[in-house]
């Protein structure tokens, strides 16, 4: 399962064109130059400064309530 902010959804849908989200994200990831470099995915992790255990518990909470409202996919 994959959660978006609504924001992200909409700029999302505006991007489609026709496609289906998996396309688009399929075409996005493609044409990404870093996927994979070990490297760069470090360099972003360690821009960020550590979350708080509080910030870390706020997150999970929300991430648990958005998967309670999520209908799951029926493969």
């Amino acid at each position: 399962m994959i959660s978006i902010s609504d924001e992200v959804y909409l700029e999302l849908s505006k991007m489609k064109n026709g496609k289906s989200f998996t396309e688009l994200l399929k075409d996005m990831i493609n044409q990404c130059e870093n996927k994979g470099d070990g490297k760069r995915i470090l360099e972003f992790l360690k821009s960020h400064k550590p979350i708080s255990e509080e910030e870390a518990e706020r997150i999970n909470k929300e991430i648990d309530e958005g998967r309670k409202r999520t209908m799951p996919r029926k493969f």
